[in-house]
């Protein structure tokens, strides 16, 4: 006698709600790569793979895309969302203690964009998730973008007029781009004191909508200085100034611009960002051999594990996201210096 045998499929766990969220009708599938780099106290624990779904769900079930286990996070917490650009937004399901984005909680059932190096926090978790994406992003053409939607719709609200379409169109999907109704200014004030409120503006705009999560921080410092070095133009040219104070105000400004580095400190600044780098890919590359080393054997022995430790240098506790954003900023850095240094290239010099 011949007995066959046949695997009897597990069942759906018992009630288990549906996912109550409807994908909107400009989802699309990532076409990037895209994971969650998850930190404690500092200190990276796991790195997450996003799946290649054209929406991700988190929460304390285990049938979510990712689980968490966090006793304040809902059983469905929030949603990654993805369009058809590749761009990542994030989508509270108005879970009980809610979700923050780089520190400030955002608004339940509202779609906000996510940009690589974003913090996630869910409910009262410890657990910090970083956002990483291989989407090339331009954090201060985006700034400036930023700006250019501001001023229109200032520019709208004072002639009268409504805002753009697409606008609305926007609004609609419920996607929040940092520039909601209460980031509008409340008053127009006269255009030759355009100069001087450019400043308060960015200052305002941050204040008021959260768009520090969002603005790239080198990007706000340099168009705060560019509107600070405008007014001071303004008031030096325009100014009642006698033509002595006005002869004071151009030679203070002028030193300021003498103070300028000199071709040898300029190439000493060089070398040190050059061997800064070197020093950093050596730590990312440290850190990606460990980790692919621990992925291939969890169970050390107490030998080797006390061997890996001897070799860990006590500086590099950092997180990989973090080392490669070091490196990001510094490669940036090196590249402004070269250029600085040919161009401050005494002419005897070969």
């Amino acid at each position: 006698l011949f007995f066959m045998s046949f695997a009897i499929p597990a069942l759906p766990p018992k009630n288990i709600p549906a996912l109550p969220y409807e994908k909107p009708n400009w989802s699309g599938s990532p076409c990037f790569e895209y994971k969650l780099e998850v930190l404690k106290n500092g200190s990276s624990l796991e790195t997450i793979e996003g799946p290649k779904k054209e929406f991700v769900s988190i929460g304390r079930l285990p049938i979510c895309d990712i689980p968490m286990e966090h006793p304040s996070i809902s059983r469905y917490h929030a949603i990654i969302q993805f369009d058809q650009d590749g761009d990542a937004y994030l989508f509270d399901m108005d879970s009980a203690h809610g979700t923050r984005l780089n520190k400030k909680q955002i608004p339940g059932r509202e779609y906000v964009q996510l940009k690589p190096g974003d913090q996630i926090r869910f409910g009262e978790s410890t657990r910090i998730c970083i956002f990483e994406s291989e989407k090339p992003y331009d954090p201060e053409a985006e700034a400036e973008e930023r700006r250019k939607i501001a001023l229109q719709r200032r520019l709208a609200k004072a002639r009268g007029q409504e805002q753009p379409a697409n606008a609305d169109d926007t609004a609609e999907q419920g996607i929040s781009w940092g520039f909601g109704d209460d980031a509008e200014e409340e008053e127009e004030e006269e255009e030759d004191n355009e100069a001087e409120h450019d400043e308060q503006d960015i200052v305002a705009n941050l204040n008021k909508s959260g768009d520090a999560s969002l603005l790239d921080i080198e990007a706000t410092k340099m168009a705060f200085e560019d509107a600070k070095r405008r007014r001071e133009d303004i008031e030096i040219m325009y100014g009642d100034d006698s033509d002595e104070d006005l002869y004071d105000k151009t030679k203070k400004k002028s030193r300021k611009v003498e103070k300028a580095e000199t071709h040898d400190e300029l190439v000493v600044k060089q070398k040190e960002a050059e061997a800064n780098i070197q020093k950093i890919e050596a730590m990312i590359l440290e850190k990606k051999n460990s980790s692919t080393e621990k992925k291939q054997d969890d169970e050390h022995d107490l030998d080797a594990y006390m061997n890996n430790l001897s070799k860990k240098p006590l500086n590099n506790d950092k997180s990989l996201f973090t080392l490669q954003k070091e490196l990001k900023q510094l490669k940036k850095d090196n590249e402004r210096l070269i250029k600085l240094v040919k161009l401050t290239k005494p002419s005897h010099i070969l």
